[in-house]
Parts: C-alpha cells; sequence; structure tokens
C-alpha cells in the first residue's frame, strides 16, 4: 500500500502541460503588447496636441527680400511672406545673418514693422504681407548691415517652431 500511494502522489505533483504553458505565455504575451500599444498611443497624441500640431498646420515663405528698395525705405529690408499653411500667423521677428555677426529681432521690436498683422488680425492661408526692419539705427552698426547681408530668417509667435528663410536679398544702391 505504501507504494500504491507515493505513485499517486507522484502522479498528482505533475506540472501545467507544455501545450498549456504555451498558450499562457502566448496570452501574456499579447495583453502585454496591447496594453503597451494603448499607452504608445495616448502618448504620441499628447505630444501632438500642444505645440506640435501647429508645426504640422504652418508654413509660410519669404517671396522676396529687398534692401533700399526706394529712398522712402532708406536702410530697410522690405520682406514679403506667404501664409501657405492653415495655421494663421502673427508676431515676426527677424534673425540677419552677414556672415560676420547675426543679429536677432523679436515680434517686439520697434526696428519691425508688422505689415497691419498682430494677434488679433492674423495672416491667413493664402494671404501675404510686407515686414519691413528698418536698419537705421547707427549706434548698433546696423545701417552696414543691410549692404552685407546674406541671409534673413523670418519667426512667428503663431507658431515659434516655424520659420522660413532665404539668401536670395536684392540689394539697391
Amino acid at each position: 500500500m505504501g507504494g500504491q500511494s507515493a505513485a499517486c502522489a507522484a502522479r498528482s505533483m505533475k506540472g501545467v502541460s507544455p501545450i498549456i504553458a504555451t498558450i499562457l505565455l502566448i496570452a501574456v504575451a499579447i495583453s502585454l503588447g496591447v496594453m503597451i500599444t494603448g499607452w504608445a498611443t495616448q502618448m504620441a497624441n499628447r505630444q501632438m496636441s500642444g505645440t506640435d500640431s501647429c508645426v504640422i498646420n504652418t508654413m509660410y515663405i519669404i517671396d522676396s527680400v529687398e534692401f533700399n528698395k526706394s529712398t522712402t525705405l532708406n536702410n530697410t529690408l522690405l520682406v514679403k511672406i506667404t501664409n501657405k499653411g492653415t495655421e494663421k500667423l502673427y508676431g515676426f521677428g527677424a534673425i540677419l545673418d552677414n556672415g560676420t555677426y547675426i543679429v536677432q529681432m523679436n515680434s517686439s521690436s520697434s526696428l519691425i514693422g508688422q505689415g497691419g498683422i498682430s494677434s488679433g488680425y492674423k495672416l491667413e492661408r493664402e494671404r501675404t504681407t510686407y515686414i519691413t526692419i528698418n536698419l537705421t539705427d547707427t549706434s548698433a552698426g546696423y545701417t552696414t548691415m543691410g549692404s552685407t547681408l546674406t541671409s534673413v530668417k523670418i519667426t512667428n509667435d503663431g507658431c515659434p517652431g516655424v520659420s522660413a528663410s532665404t539668401s536670395t536679398i536684392t540689394k539697391y544702391p
């Protein structure tokens, strides 16, 4: 009798069959995959809902940059901008580079004329405006900046992550 109970005990102590163990492992892996995918999707949606959405919808181009276009615009850059994106734009700033110096002007600079665009009257899609950048400040050395410019970059407050730049600058005598 003692031998029989030992055999019964050995039979009852058997583990889970390999087939059931494999099915359980696959189920756990699929459950983890579904949870991680859901978490990653939520995180991506949160990231895109903030300022990144404006980056996707913002696109504007610099049609032209002209320096000293006329005597009334002496030592002034005239920058033509067209909004090609769906995001409305306002608050233009500029980064001017002549290879030696870089001058950065934010949208609140008194040297930048916004062309009638403001936070209350934004530049809409397929609309154009002219930004003027006054370079007559002799104390800052801006008067020589315009004639030696190599590139102009225009920033905006509507979507600070997007800017437009050009190295095509028409200079008049």
